[in-house]
């Protein structure tokens, strides 16, 4: 007997995993993270096996928002987070409704008066899950992996958003910087212009005083665009998942911002459809209320008796016996109504919590939608408005040519033309912002390059 222990020991001892530390010094990551550029071996390695169009010719010339958010994906860490707890939920998949494991228990006794004094024994409880038990175990398990698999889409779309709306800032901020140059220039010569009439005798002083004001103003506005640049920038930086000097140094192109493409009508139209029955997050939310439902349908089993087999062997002072016991765990007093009443509780916050964000994804949808009308209706009037104040702009500089008007007529034009531009920039800015809120709402791009990438990301994650 003691020899059939020991092989059994021997043969549970060889199917064990063996432990492999994986230390993470703080010293050695942090270098790893200030080395990481976007042309390292392994991120490309990354990029290829999801987007395997891209790979080809990487690192591009100049980036185009797809590109950027392929490297996002491949680099960004709280997406690797996501991913790690979509492949934790997979392998807890994968051991769910395996039978239970028994219990042994081993006894001895010593008889010092019988003629053979010892007694050896060992018992098993085995307890005895039917098939749907262990189906239902399954069937919650895949619905904690679908809901990490809809979480990891999620995140990749907040990534990507994050990733569009600091580009989208520095593409603003870029060419606001070009006209507050300008601006702070133009002011600063009306400056000098109204002080030397005013030394002359020709203006009051307190005209010099609104040019100075106007010329400071310039210099703050140029000043806060480009301490907004630099967070803008670090923003990118963080959504790619690279250190500021890397990310700065990436050459972007987007060309049709500020002027977003329209949208076909039933192009949108199936995009909101889609959105409203299986966004990311409403996906996610989908799946933990059928976890819900099952883990109910679970605690409503285990109301009934719970069987445990428990067979031993026994050498009895000589004799072998071989006892079987069948135990029953009865809960005859609550009748489990306390698991019950948890699970319809968990599943009734579930089922809230899906309606909700099913009326919060309508309500964004319209908000949207309404939001582009009215931005693009602003840009429109801003254009009408900097095209005035350009024609006005060209009929000052013809007039000073002419002397009919001096230089602080044509320097007033100028400054009126440049600001104009500031004002439509800015709506441009308010159109782009809108078409990316629409497109957050709908967890969808509606344009440009990245369109290519949604089925390539979804079939990646089905494949894992």
């Amino acid at each position: 007997m003691a020899l059939a222990a020991l092989i059994a020991a021997a043969l549970l001892a060889g199917g064990c995993v063996r432990y492999v530390a994986r230390p993470l010094p703080p010293a050695q990551s942090l270098a790893s993270f200030e080395a990481r550029r976007p042309d390292d071996a392994a991120l490309r390695e990354r990029i290829a096996a999801v987007f395997p169009a891209l790979a080809g010719d990487w690192p591009p010339a100049r980036w185009d928002r797809a590109q950027l958010f392929a490297l996002a994906a491949a680099a960004n860490p709280e997406l690797a987070v996501v991913r790690a707890e979509y492949d934790a939920a997979r392998a807890e998949q994968a051991v769910a409704g395996l039978p239970a494991d028994p219990d042994l228990s081993l006894q001895t006794e010593y008889a010092r008066r019988e003629q053979r004094p010892w007694l050896y024994g060992l018992g098993l409880d085995i307890p005895l899950r039917t098939a749907g038990q262990r189906q239902l175990d399954r069937a919650i398990a895949g619905s904690a992996v679908e809901a990490a698999r809809a979480n990891l889409l999620e995140q990749a779309w907040q990534v990507r958003h994050r990733l569009v709306a600091a580009l989208s800032a520095i593409e603003a901020r870029q060419r606001e910087q070009a006209l507050l140059a300008a601006l702070e220039r133009l002011q600063r010569q009306r400056g000098d212009h109204v002080a030397r009439r005013v030394a002359a005798g020709e203006d009051d002083a307190g005209e010099q005083l609104i040019a100075r004001e106007a010329q400071l103003r310039a210099a703050a506005a140029r000043s806060e665009a480009a301490t907004a640049l630099a967070a803008d920038r670090a923003a990118l930086a963080q959504a790619l998942g690279l250190p500021l000097a890397a990310a700065a140094a990436l050459a972007t192109d987007w060309p049709d911002w500020g002027r977003p493409p329209p949208v076909d009508a039933a192009v949108l139209a199936g995009r909101r459809e889609q959105a409203l029955l299986a966004r990311a997050d409403l996906g996610a939310a989908i799946a933990v209320y059928s976890g819900t439902e099952r883990q109910l349908q679970r605690a409503v089993a285990r109301q009934y008796p719970q069987v445990v087999l428990s067979p031993g062997y026994v050498w009895d002072h000589g004799i072998v016996k071989l006892p079987f016991a069948l135990g029953l765990h009865l809960p005859v007093f609550d009748r489990n109504r306390g698991e019950i009443a948890e699970a319809e509780g968990a599943r009734a916050l579930a089922g809230t919590r899906l309606l909700a964000l099913q009326a919060r994804i309508h309500g964004q949808i319209d908000a949207a939608r309404d939001a582009e009308a009215g931005a693009a209706a602003g840009l429109a009037a801003a254009e009408r408005r900097a095209a005035d104040a350009r024609e006005q702009h060209e009929r000052a500089r013809r007039a000073l040519d002419r002397g009919a008007i001096d230089r602080g007529e044509a320097l007033a034009a100028e400054i009126l033309a440049t600001e104009t531009a500031l004002d439509l920039l800015h709506r441009q800015a308010d159109l782009q912002a809108a078409r990316l809120a629409l497109e957050d709402a709908l967890h969808a791009p509606l344009s440009g390059p990245e369109l290519a990438l949604s089925p390539a990301v979804e079939d990646s994650e089905e494949s894992r």
